[in-house]
């Protein structure tokens, strides 16, 4: 498969919209069930949906910036090898935050939509900003390394 850095950066984006809206829906149904009402059955499901939509985004980021990167340069790899110890950390916060009853979850939705949001808004700042992932940028980064 040869990807694109541009069409890699519109999907994970995309993937991060969809993830803020269904952090969006969580915290509504979170705020019923703190209110009282029985919104159990939703509040579940839809954790299951936002769960499933992070570890997909997980998934396809971890992919596709590994193939974007690969190369004998080794700005790629120290790259590559930052996000991994960067995200490995974060990732096990988040999931943490997402572990539990739903009605803990609930209590800390706030704190967790925080965190998510902060860490989506670092990656569109540094791997997925327009400066970084692009094709020309990377083509020349993946490059083997000038030998002086």
């Amino acid at each position: 498969m040869n990807l694109h850095a541009t069409e890699v950066r519109a999907q994970l984006l995309a993937q991060h919209e969809r993830i803020r809206e269904q952090l969006e829906i969580c915290q509504g149904l979170a705020a019923l069930q703190r209110s009282g009402r029985e919104v159990t059955g939703e509040l579940d499901d839809a954790l299951g949906q936002l769960r499933s939509e992070l570890a997909e985004h997980n998934n396809a980021e971890t992919a596709a910036i590994q193939q974007l990167l690969h190369g004998p340069a080794a700005w790629g790899s120290l790259l590559v090898d930052r996000m991994f110890e960067e995200h490995v950390a974060e990732h096990a916060a988040i999931w943490e935050m997402l572990s539990g009853t739903h009605g803990e979850i609930a209590g800390r939705i706030g704190d967790l939509a925080e965190e998510l949001d902060a860490h989506m808004a670092a990656e569109e700042r540094t791997f997925l900003s327009p400066m970084t992932l692009r094709d020309d940028v990377l083509r020349a980064r993946t490059k083997e390394d000038p030998v002086g």
